[in-house]
């Protein structure tokens, strides 16, 4: 069978399938959207890279920088210093990319015969959300396993959880805290949180936090949550989670809320280049009387976690 693929049709029939289903996709791409960008411009060969700079120290002395430690200098006298530039710090960061396939639909002909509904185009969005998904799933399961990890109510290790340790707003206070001392930089302003629906339920039940917003817009009537000590919220039924880990009360689920920083992980975009809508064309050997239909996507992409102290993962009880 032929196998139609985005490379292959015109820039305006690429233009229309990639509008159409990025307003699918983009409100399912919670951890992708927030990843840097890799530094492939033409997505070309087998890796991918991240390019970041290390900043000086700010160890300071009286005299010159010959010094290898010595960052800048301080004196009364006015005269500049004898000049030794130090030598760019930077780091490149390399991954092999890795291959998504989508399972993808098959339809015959006499469906689109007894149907006024347009197959293709629902199918196409069927599959556009179902790629985010596995795309968004994918980069989760990175950015999850940041070693940068804080326990409700300021619990020591996963097994000191009890079940009454939900999220509160000091958590939030606490992790906020914890990126700006590493000066993690803010995405539009704000640090951003990547939950589940139960993480903003327990949020919007504390006492403390309703008292906080009350003279503040509606928040609790329109079910949207106030943004809180500089971090915006984003909720997902993909959010992050796991078993009980050994607590001591056997909490059946853990939530593991991702707070981040700008530059924190990275992510291979998301662009037509790369996720790939794959349609098979009636015909070939198999399909005699050329009734079969098929549609499916690929991608290829890679995650990774760029700077550990700029994420924090917040662990906390379900119950």
């Amino acid at each position: 069978m032929a196998v139609m693929t985005l490379s292959h049709l015109t820039d305006l029939q690429k233009t229309d399938y990639v509008r159409e289903g990025l307003p699918v996709a983009k409100p399912k791409l919670i951890y992708a959207q927030y990843a840097v960008k890799d530094r492939v411009a033409k997505r070309e060969g087998q890796t991918r890279q991240w390019f970041r700079m290390t900043k000086p120290g700010l160890t300071s002395q009286s005299g010159d920088f010959s010094g290898t430690t010595y960052q800048y200098v301080k004196n009364t006298t006015g005269a500049p210093p004898t000049w030794t530039p130090a030598t760019a710090a930077d780091t490149t960061v390399t991954a092999q990319a890795e291959f998504l396939w989508g399972q993808g639909h098959e339809w015959n002909d006499g469906l689109e015969y007894m149907s006024f509904a347009d197959v293709p185009k629902e199918l196409r969005k069927l599959n556009f959300m179902h790629a985010a998904e596995a795309i968004d799933t994918e980069v989760r399961d990175v950015v999850v396993a940041g070693t940068n990890v804080y326990y409700a109510n300021a619990k020591a290790t996963r097994p000191d959880l009890q079940t009454t340790d939900t999220v509160d707003m000091n958590d939030f206070f606490a992790v906020a805290t914890t990126l700006r001392n590493a000066d993690a930089p803010e995405i539009s302003g704000m640090y951003s949180a990547m939950c589940s629906a139960n993480v903003i339920e327990q949020l919007m039940k504390d006492t403390t936090f309703q008292s906080a917003i009350q003279f503040q817009k509606s928040y609790i009537f329109t079910g949207t949550i106030a943004e809180l000590y500089g971090i915006r919220f984003n909720w997902t039924s993909r959010a992050a989670t796991t078993s009980n880990g050994g607590s001591a009360s056997q909490i059946a689920t853990i939530e593991q809320t991702i707070i981040t920083g700008d530059n924190a992980y990275g992510k291979t975009a998301w662009m037509m280049d790369d996720f790939d809508i794959v349609v098979t064309n009636p015909g070939g050997f198999g399909d005699e009387w050329a009734v079969r239909h098929a549609i499916t996507w690929k991608y290829v992409f890679k995650s990774v976690i760029l700077n550990q102290n700029w994420l924090v993962r917040l662990e906390s009880s379900r119950a």
